[in-house]
């Protein structure tokens, strides 16, 4: 992989996937912004980001950003640590702040008492979707269990430097996906980027398969401290910087969908005034 490709911040992971995802170039930075965007996808927290924060601060600093969705991955809410009993609480402290979980990372799950932990869990929490990983030999009990709770299971990619991780490039995330309908793929741009990949390229691989996506300010393989630093720095402009992102690639997807329904209107027109002038003809041939 080239060095050049490997710059890939939020921004412009999120400026290359929205554009793949609606066939199109997005607008320059003038372009005026939609009241309601209507994108395929939500834009939202990952509370791993302020882990240090209880709910009420949580709470209170996506307010500051204007965030309404989030994937719950304080790691005191990962399992085995996580306390069950106290979801039920943590989910209603959310819901009643005005935040939208949408999902829940449990963490990496080694055994079959984790697997009912964390349907258990999902349920607690009133969420759908579940991010996370876990050892292979359960991929089918975590696929069964799923299927049964309508729950989906999304594989997180992870690089660490010090070993090799079971799920790290899209190949590792597509042989787990394979064969387990409700497993999905949770992709890490960053931990792509860190594995040497580039993560427009991972996503495009997996793009049936993708439901969440982790963007992280990573520009270079390999962790280093300046990648650590950027995440813990993480402030209000760059969720600003997404969020314009984001509504530009509403805007564009619904003018193409505007110029495509009026060429079809005009198409439908061209049509029938080409059959009205053809029933004039056939009269009058026919007179």
């Amino acid at each position: 992989m080239k060095k050049r490709s490997m710059a890939f911040n939020r921004r412009q992971f999120l400026l290359a996937a929205s554009a793949g995802a609606a066939g199109l170039a997005l607008p320059s930075a003038g372009f005026a912004q939609p009241t309601r965007p209507l994108a395929k996808f939500k834009l939202g927290l990952g509370t791993y980001t302020f882990r240090a924060l209880d709910v009420d601060h949580l709470v209170a600093r996506c307010k500051e950003m204007n965030l309404d969705f989030i994937e719950l991955s304080h790691p005191q809410y990962m399992l085995p640590q996580a306390k069950l009993d106290e979801f039920r609480s943590v989910s209603a402290q959310l819901k009643s702040g005005g935040l939208d979980l949408m999902s829940w990372f449990c963490g990496h799950l080694t055994e079959s008492s984790e697997v009912e932990a964390m349907v258990e869990g999902a349920r607690s929490l009133g969420v759908n979707t579940v991010s996370g990983s876990a050892e292979r030999s359960l991929l089918d009990e975590i696929n069964t269990a799923c299927g049964k709770a309508g729950l989906g299971f999304g594989i997180h990619n992870h690089y660490f430097r010090d070993r090799k991780f079971l799920y790290e490039s899209p190949e590792d995330v597509l042989s787990a996906i394979k064969g387990h309908p409700h497993i999905f793929s949770t992709l890490d741009t960053g931990h792509m980027i860190a594995l040497g990949i580039d993560p427009t390229d991972a996503y495009r691989k997996m793009k049936g398969h993708v439901r969440i996506i982790h963007i992280k300010d990573e520009d270079v393989p390999g962790h280093t401290a300046s990648c650590w630093a950027k995440e813990r720095e993480t402030s209000h402009g760059s969720f600003s910087q997404l969020r314009m992102i984001h509504s530009r690639a509403s805007s564009r997807l619904n003018t193409r969908r505007e110029r495509i329904q009026k060429k079809k209107s005009r198409n439908a027109h061209n049509t029938c005034a080409g059959k009205c002038v053809s029933n004039r003809e056939f009269r009058g041939r026919a007179a």
